[in-house]
């Protein structure tokens, strides 16, 4: 279930999460968030994690890695469940 989550660091440069701290629709990340996190930092030891709270913001994920290349993917009204395979995808361990 969560090898993908080592492959983290070793894929990407930086992982950045947006959210809104009150709406519906950032709530699957905001609970992701709570209930991943730790484990996501303990095996990706020292990997630049961002989480940025802002009020009406759309609930995105945003991953960098190299040579500058960016790539976002909304996760906008998904469940934990669905936030946690769309990034398995964005991470490449799926």
């Amino acid at each position: 279930m969560s090898a993908w989550r080592t492959l983290v660091s070793q894929n990407l440069r930086e992982l950045r999460f947006h959210f809104c701290q009150h709406s519906k629709g950032s709530e699957g990340l905001r609970d992701f968030v709570r209930l991943h996190y730790k484990d996501l930092k303990s095996k990706n030891n020292g990997f630049p994690f961002l989480v940025r709270e802002c009020q009406g913001a759309e609930a995105k994920v945003w991953a960098r890695f190299g040579a500058g290349k960016e790539t976002a993917v909304s996760v906008e009204g998904m469940n934990a469940k669905s936030v946690e395979d769309s990034l398995k995808e964005l991470v490449g361990g799926k």
